[in-house]
């Protein structure tokens, strides 16, 4: 999706010239404004401090202020778009979110589009290492979200893809596991790990037949890999009682 079907419905920004003061909100924060008799409310995604402006995603205008718990359902309306910080002089503060991944995917387009890899990449790295923190906590779902902002940004970033597999393996999420390994194959072809990894995951389901093939491949790409001839062996062992 292009920069532009993220912005074709870009709303007005709000008119406040007569009060052009720059209000400073953060990342996460929940605003929102009055026009002709709609709430219109914005999630700050982030800052760009040498432009004076704020990346925001916009929610369909409301009637009234909704919970907390009720924003995550709101209709999302413009997933991107740069404001300057006065466009917000009049905004009030409801709340402040978490930042997650599908928040991000008009952002992530956004610095595709109008930035070099050497500003971007930096980003998706960040990711990539707050996810690494997370997963050594145990905090498997949150680690899971971390490395999909990573992906979302930089699809080629097979690493990413692969351990947000093993998260979900940890998680015993063995088909959404497969799936990403597969992803992951597609960036990285041939990879010895994503291959046994799948062939891990089909043992754990039960499918020894689908297991197996995969240890083949898996002891195929290198026939001295301990791994794949010590589970190829227990899975022969269960197919040979059956």
């Amino acid at each position: 999706m292009g920069l532009f079907d993220f912005l074709k419905n870009k709303e007005e920004q709000p008119d406040n010239s007569k009060n052009q003061q720059a209000v400073e909100f953060s990342v996460g924060d929940i605003i929102y404004t009055k026009t002709s008799g709609k709430l219109h409310l914005h999630k700050i995604l982030a800052e760009d401090k040498d432009f004076e402006c704020y990346h925001v995603l916009t929610y369909e205008p409301v009637d009234s202020l909704p919970a907390s718990d009720d924003i995550d359902h709101l209709t999302v309306f413009v997933y991107h778009s740069p404001f300057a910080k006065t466009a917000f002089a009049g905004a009030s503060l409801l709340t402040k979110k978490q930042i997650i991944a599908d928040d991000l995917i008009g952002y992530h387009e956004y610095l595709r589009q109008t930035q070099e890899p050497d500003y971007y990449l930096p980003i998706a790295n960040g990711y990539y290492k707050a996810a690494l923190k997370l997963t050594d906590e145990g905090e498997h779902y949150d680690a899971i979200d971390s490395y999909s902002k990573a992906i979302d940004l930089f699809p080629q970033f097979f690493e990413a893809i692969d351990n947000r597999a093993f998260c979900k393996m940890d998680l015993g999420l063995w088909s959404d596991a497969i799936e990403d390994f597969k992803l992951s194959l597609k960036q990285n072809p041939n990879s010895l790990l994503a291959e046994f990894s799948i062939g891990e995951c089909y043992f754990k389901m039960g499918d020894y037949e689908n297991a197996k093939y995969q240890f083949e491949i898996a002891h195929n790409i290198d026939p001295n890999h301990q791994a794949p001839r010590q589970f190829l062996k227990k899975v022969n062992d269960i197919l040979g009682k059956q």
